[in-house]
């Protein structure tokens, strides 16, 4: 580097959290799906709620997050 411009660690620190602050308020875009590969995800889900657990005593993960 030709400007090099040197910052002490604390300052570096602060400067990096504050970039990935802004990075993380920044909505992220989903890709969307090809249709037949979002009616495949749909049917899964599906399946899944209808079928018996294969450890019965075990709360499935789904209900526990709603």
């Amino acid at each position: 580097m030709h400007n090099r411009i040197d910052i002490d660690p604390k300052h570096s620190r602060a400067i990096v959290q504050e970039i990935g602050e802004r990075l993380r308020a920044v909505p992220k875009e989903e890709p969307e799906c090809p249709g037949s590969l979002r009616t495949q995800i749909d049917r899964l889900r599906e399946l899944e709620v209808e079928s018996p657990s294969i450890i019965p005593a075990v709360e499935r993960w789904d209900k526990r997050c709603r």
